[in-house]
């Protein structure tokens, strides 16, 4: 079980830095955490994008002013935690594109 676990937050690291790395700077500030606790920092309040992300299925928590949490079970599949990923990287990259035309 452990083991399993600890390959998911690898899953989970790996997923997310590569489809947050064109963000950082700009939308993004940094993805920090271990194993399968993360944490999103944005540059802006986090609400618009737990909203993209609530209407594509994928529930989030908002931590502190500008950061989403993300707790998934430890028992949660890859695939979910690449669709989960996913979903996050689109949302991420539409709020780029609203900022941009704001």
């Amino acid at each position: 079980f452990l083991a399993h676990v600890n390959e998911a937050g690898e899953v989970l690291e790996r997923e997310l830095s590569g489809l947050l790395a064109p963000f950082i700077g700009g939308v993004v500030v940094e993805q920090r955490g271990t194993g399968l606790l993360r944490g999103v920092q944005l540059s802006s309040d986090p609400s618009r994008l737990i909203e993209l992300a609530r209407d594509r299925g994928l529930l989030l928590v908002a931590a502190a002013n500008n950061t989403i949490r993300l707790v998934p079970p430890l028992n949660t599949s890859f695939a979910d935690i690449k669709k989960g990923a996913a979903i996050i990287g689109d949302c991420v990259k539409q709020l780029a594109s609203e900022q941009t035309t704001a």
